[in-house]
């Protein structure tokens, strides 16, 4: 298993930064990587939200609420897609800090394919996956601050 952690400060309140997160389509506005994102679950918040997600240039994935604290956290997992994942799993958690609020995530995974997947980790995926959600983060503190929705 593979873990990755970020965190950013966003110039907005706790609850401004909350509301994007908690919004399972709005993450098509603030992540790159993401072409379209769809609720795909007859509740659209708390556990068991669920969401479809079409990824650029190709790709699809659906993922889902496992974790939901209002304001204070929000854990979701990739629980079928078109990456080789064996699991994707998340926990992105939110401190208010004065008038700002810092955002910080947890990721684990691991890829499909034993050793080879290891090895395909080691290479390659570890970094893009990094590199991608900098870039995720990035996307979310310029979202959230330009009061955009």
């Amino acid at each position: 298993m593979a873990t990755l952690h970020h965190e950013i400060t966003i110039n907005a309140p706790l609850q401004k930064a909350w509301e994007v997160l908690a919004d399972l389509e709005a993450v098509q506005h603030y992540n790159p990587m993401v072409a379209r994102a769809k609720y795909i679950s007859p509740n659209k918040t708390g556990i068991g939200a669920a969401r479809h997600c079409d990824f650029k240039p190709n790709g699809w994935g659906k993922e889902r609420v496992i974790g939901f604290e209002p304001q204070k956290f929000l854990a979701i997992e990739l629980y079928e897609s078109s990456w080789p994942m064996k699991f994707m799993r998340w926990r992105t958690s939110l401190k208010p800090v004065g008038k700002h609020t810092v955002v910080e995530q947890d990721l684990e995974y691991q890829l499909k394919f034993g050793i080879l997947g290891k090895l395909l980790n080691a290479l390659v995926m570890r970094k893009k996956l990094d590199t991608g959600i900098a870039e995720v983060f990035v996307g979310l503190k310029n979202f959230v601050e330009s009061g955009a929705k």
